[in-house]
């Protein structure tokens, strides 16, 4: 049964178990969407402090008086415009096509100055050659990161150049202090783990916010990053080994807003949710299987226990049945009713078997009362013709068989007064028919001769019974007649025992008297008697030793194996199978 619910409970396991790796897959991405969603945020902030710079720039180089027309009064107009922005910028500042200064917001950077050589003036060419090819987005660029030669802050130099017959004539440039970017990343409290850097052309990053340089992703990873903006955020490590999931953006062509948020307390909660999960499910999976185990127990298993124990106790002959538990299933009832169904077919079939038994035995005691009848009658044919004889020897021959018949006699008559008709007790078979053999002789137990028959308890069946007496009637009948002659007295002494083996178990049977004892060429040497005493010892599987007795006489000694009953060997050998 507990197979059945494991197995039933793999689906619910499953479903539950996807569920719970759904959830931890959740938690983990909420660190990706948390960045994306920062980048965003960030983008639309910083990139409204880029496009406004683009327009001042664009603003004055559309202004002539600040640009293609230059008067002495750029300067001061310049200067002014800074005031307005000064914790914006830097210095703005008009070039010619030549990379001198003309004007500037600065009143000591002096005019004419040549800034050829400085990085800004290739840049602004190159914009130029842009603009003049109809280049799409071009007219403005940001230069690298660097420091104001005059404030030492770090900048970010903005430009715009003026293009008159497809060259170069003028370049309006701005120093745009990064402080701006940090300020406005220190007023934003969305998220106050969030690392915000500003990459360069050069890739050269610039933190926003309280970072450590080993808090970037690899080289390798913010190359990709740069490359490719407005991507999908990435979840990975760090250049010092802490998970970070990173995101980026493209504020401008030439600048790149990467946004890093620290994961590992999200994977530990994940981790956490995760655990938690999986115990719940374990918790609510222990109670469903203790709730069915009961339930099935209570409902099903207890039924069918009980109805075991009632089988058991149940015996042939006996009514099978009891009072049904409260809210058993119908199919135990069912069950229970077969049950009773097939006790009571089985109690009709016995009954049946019972009566045929006892049909049999009458049979069986009518048959062998008659059988001993005819012996009965056959032995006093015998007897009437051995009494109408006058040769001595034919005599006794007749008298010897009228015994030998009598014996078989006795026998059917033990057989259907015990009622067994299949075995005999041995003792007072023994006894009787010893005593009738002294009768038959002209003897009597206990008078001129001892009769001691020594047996215990013990059952001999039919076929060996048969050869067992007409072996002891012929052993006795010789002591009678030949051990004790003249009148002599002594005693006849019968002894039966079993003796257990390996195989099963022994008969000894031994027959003795104290008499004369026999010599070898009487009766009991070489004559009939001694014959049929050997051939009745091979019948019953032995052979027959004869000796002279420790107090004289004779003595004859058998060993056979005894065989039981057919029903006490069927019913032995159901034990054995059974291990009962």
């Amino acid at each position: 049964m507990l197979l059945l619910l494991m197995v039933a409970s793999v689906p619910v396991i499953g479903i539950a178990g996807a569920n719970a790796i759904l959830g931890y897959e959740a938690e983990l991405a909420i660190g990706r969407r948390n960045a994306a969603m920062l980048r965003e945020i960030a983008a639309e902030r910083h990139g409204a402090t880029l496009a406004a710079m683009q327009d001042m720039l664009q603003g004055i180089a559309r202004t002539p008086a600040l640009s293609t027309d230059i008067d002495g009064n750029c300067g001061l107009r310049l200067g002014n415009l800074l005031d307005i922005q000064r914790e914006r910028y830097s210095n703005i500042w008009v070039m010619d096509g030549e990379g001198r200064i003309l004007c500037s917001a600065l009143p000591h950077v002096q005019a004419g100055a040549d800034y050829s050589a400085s990085s800004i003036f290739p840049l602004a060419q190159a914009e130029a050659e842009r603009m003049a090819a109809g280049v799409a987005g071009a007219g403005f660029a940001l230069n690298r990161f660097t420091n104001g030669r005059v404030t030492n802050r770090p900048l970010l130099v903005g430009l715009v150049p003026v293009v008159a017959d497809g060259k170069l004539a003028r370049i309006v440039a701005a120093g745009l202090l990064m402080d701006v970017f940090i300020r406005s990343e220190n007023r934003s409290r969305l998220n106050a783990t969030q690392r915000v850097w500003l990459v360069d052309r050069e890739n050269t990053p610039l933190p926003l916010t309280p970072a450590r340089a080993g808090e970037l992703p690899d080289e390798a990873t913010l190359e990709a990053l740069t490359a490719h903006p407005d991507g999908a955020a990435i979840e990975t490590q760090a250049r010092n080994g802490q998970e970070f999931a990173y995101a980026a953006t493209a504020l401008d062509t030439d600048v790149r807003l990467v946004v890093g948020l620290p994961t590992g307390g999200l994977r530990r909660t994940a981790n956490e949710l995760l655990l938690r999960r999986v115990a719940e499910l374990a918790a609510f999976l222990l109670a469903c299987l203790v709730v069915i185990v009961v339930g099935a127990d209570i409902a099903i298993a207890r039924p069918l226990r009980v109805l075991a124990g009632r089988v058991r106790e149940w015996r042939p002959g006996a009514p099978f049945g009891g009072k049904p538990l409260r809210g058993e299933p119908e199919e135990v009832s069912r069950l229970e009713q077969a049950f009773t169904d097939a006790a009571v077919a089985i109690a009709a079939r016995e009954e049946e078997l019972r009566s045929a038994l006892r049909q049999r035995d009458l049979l069986m005691a009518e048959i062998h009362h008659r059988v001993k009848n005819n012996l009965q009658i056959v032995a006093s044919l015998l007897n009437l013709q051995a009494n109408r004889l006058r040769d001595p020897a034919a005599k006794a021959e007749f008298g010897t068989a009228r015994d030998r018949v009598q014996a078989l006699a006795t026998l059917h008559r033990h057989l259907y007064t015990n009622r067994t008709f299949e075995a005999i007790e041995l003792r007072p078979f023994l006894q009787e028919l010893c005593q009738q053999l002294f009768s038959a002789l002209g003897e009597k137990p206990g008078k001129r001769i001892n009769l001691v028959v020594e047996a215990g308890q013990l059952e001999i069946v039919t076929d060996q019974a048969v050869s067992l007496a007409l072996l002891v009637t012929e052993a006795v009948t010789n002591s009678i007649k030949h051990a004790f002659p003249d009148g002599s007295t002594g005693t006849i002494t019968i002894s039966v025992h079993t003796e257990a083996t390996e195989e099963g178990e022994d008969v000894l049977l031994s027959i003795r008297d104290d008499g004369q004892g026999m010599d070898e060429e009487e009766d009991g040497g070489g004559g009939i008697g001694m014959t049929l005493i050997q051939g009745f010892a091979q019948h019953l599987g032995g052979e027959i030793e004869r000796h002279h007795g420790p107090d004289g006489g004779t003595e004859l000694n058998l060993r056979f194996p005894l065989r039981r009953r057919e029903g006490e060997i069927t019913g032995r050998a159901m034990k054995v199978d059974g291990h009962d």
